[in-house]
């Protein structure tokens, strides 16, 4: 059978917290020429907002099925971001997403979407199936870059960040308050999606060496169509507000 044709592609980057998945995400938007990028994390004020506003408004008395302090320290693995931040932070970048779409050619986007990728590799991702009435409207080819490293590899990377970046550990305290704990219970493998029935491509970068890394990098960029790139940048930067 011959292979579908595309007019559009439309990227998640995926991966573990400290896997790399940023770092690539803007290596593949800077090499594409033109793109339209997104980087979930950009929400991440907003959500702090909403806990500040929770945490200063509700009663310190207050009897509430919920960790106090998970939601004094902004915890966005706690459950009350489950619950209350995180499906509606999913659904803004979805409709930010399928409206750059309807524009641009290539749409990448840096999230994790852990909970939507378990969901298609069992076979029912309500996200995802919305995600693909655009996709077919857009003729657009649905791929997920996962980004996999080791547990021994992840640790180091996060280890030597939180060493960098004393912000990440603010961020993220349920990953660097105890990162052995957080490793033991976390899932560094590339999801099961051979019976997706929305993600038509799915691309695992390896990257726990230099050597896999560059491999991973040379093959997606023949993948993705794109012939003339710059070697992979570990500092590349994005522009910030300060």
């Amino acid at each position: 059978m011959e292979k579908k044709k595309f007019k559009k592609r439309f990227i998640i980057v995926s991966g573990p917290v400290g896997s790399g998945k940023t770092t690539l995400a803007l290596n593949i938007a800077k090499n594409s020429g033109s793109c339209f990028y997104f980087d979930k994390d950009d929400l991440v004020p907003t959500s702090v907002a909403t806990f500040r506003a929770v945490d200063a408004l509700l009663p310190k008395d207050a009897d509430i099925p919920y960790d106090r302090s998970e939601i004094a320290l902004c915890d966005r693995h706690s459950q009350f971001f489950k619950d209350f931040i995180r499906n509606p932070e999913y659904d803004s970048t979805r409709d930010v997403l399928i409206k750059g779409l309807q524009f641009s050619d290539l749409v990448i986007v840096n999230a994790p979407y852990t909970s939507e990728l378990k969901k298609e590799s069992a076979g029912n991702c309500p996200a995802f199936d919305t995600f693909h009435k655009f996709f077919e409207k857009e003729n657009c080819e649905f791929t997920v870059v996962f980004v996999h490293v080791s547990k021994d590899e992840l640790k180091n990377r996060l280890l030597n960040r939180k060493r960098e970046d004393p912000e990440a550990a603010k961020r993220d305290p349920n990953v660097y308050t105890d990162i052995d704990a957080y490793l033991a219970g976390e899932n560094v493998e590339p999801p099961d999606l051979s019976n997706s029935k929305n993600v038509d491509t799915l691309f695992v970068f390896e990257a726990s060496t230099d050597e896999l890394r560059d491999d991973s990098y040379a093959r997606l960029m023949k993948l993705l169509g794109i012939r003339k790139y710059e070697p992979y940048n570990r500092k590349i930067e994005v522009n910030r507000v300060e």
